[in-house]
């Protein structure tokens, strides 16, 4: 009975699971698959051969714990100093010092794409008998020979002309940090940014009290009907919301 009890949850959650997503992607820059129904958003990495939206992100069965059902495997990215983070006089002291830290697994769901080291059928942990093929023109990678080609969409971390470089697609020195423990920020500026109960009170999240990638970022918004979401953005940042969610100043 416990057997039976357990599967049917299990089957209740990736159905609800499977129904969201479905709901928040399919129209967007986030649907990678072969039937892209939005012409002007079917990029030229969209896989040929997969009309199944989610694999490229998630699986049911044999995911890893850096996202939900996690799909992709980002051991290549993961580990202390492997990123160059933002740096500025401003900074707090708590912040600077962490100069060097590892870049969270909710963080590094987003850059195994968009940091350009990965394609985007590269790297799935589980295919489902099917192998996403975009070799004809993949994302950008640092394992491939498609060095060069111009892929829509932010590369975060890398840029074209840098790709030469071995270590190219590693410097987030010009992108806002992440992977860090916002309390600590908060209590050394008290005055500058917002108690971490505000941040979240406005529909931000904090990831085990850590500032990440999709504490401003969520994949599934369909930001073709709420534009005011574009891109991918948690809630509007009409006249700097978003910012002042954290931000006193």
């Amino acid at each position: 009975m416990m057997k039976k009890l357990t599967l049917i949850c299990v089957g209740i959650l990736l159905t609800g699971f499977s129904t969201l997503a479905l709901a928040g992607i399919e129209n967007t820059p986030h649907n990678f698959t072969a039937t892209q129904p939005d012409n002007t958003l079917y990029f030229t990495y969209s896989a040929n051969n997969e009309d199944e939206l989610c694999v490229f992100c998630h699986t049911p069965h044999g995911g890893s714990l850096d996202g939900p059902l996690w799909n992709r495997d980002v051991s290549a990215l993961d580990g202390a100093g492997y990123y160059t983070h933002y740096s500025s006089d401003t900074l707090s002291t708590s912040l600077s010092s962490q100069s060097g830290r590892a870049v969270n697994g909710p963080s590094l769901t987003c850059l195994s794409c968009h940091d350009g080291s990965i394609g985007v059928g590269d790297n799935l942990l589980n295919t489902g008998g099917v192998d996403p093929d975009n070799s004809a023109s993949t994302v950008i990678s640092l394992y491939s020979a498609d060095l060069g080609i111009d892929i829509p969409g932010p590369k975060i971390g890398t840029s074209i002309a840098a790709l030469a470089g071995a270590d190219s697609t590693t410097d987030l020195s010009d992108d806002h940090p992440i992977s860090f423990g916002y309390n600590a920020v908060q209590t050394e500026k008290s005055s500058d940014f917002q108690a971490s109960a505000y941040v979240i009170s406005q529909g931000l999240t904090l990831y085990s009290g850590n500032v990440e990638c999709s504490t401003c970022h969520d994949p599934h918004v369909d930001y073709l009907v709420d534009t005011t979401l574009d891109p991918f953005l948690r809630i509007s940042n009409a006249g700097s919301a978003m910012c002042l969610s954290c931000h006193i100043k």
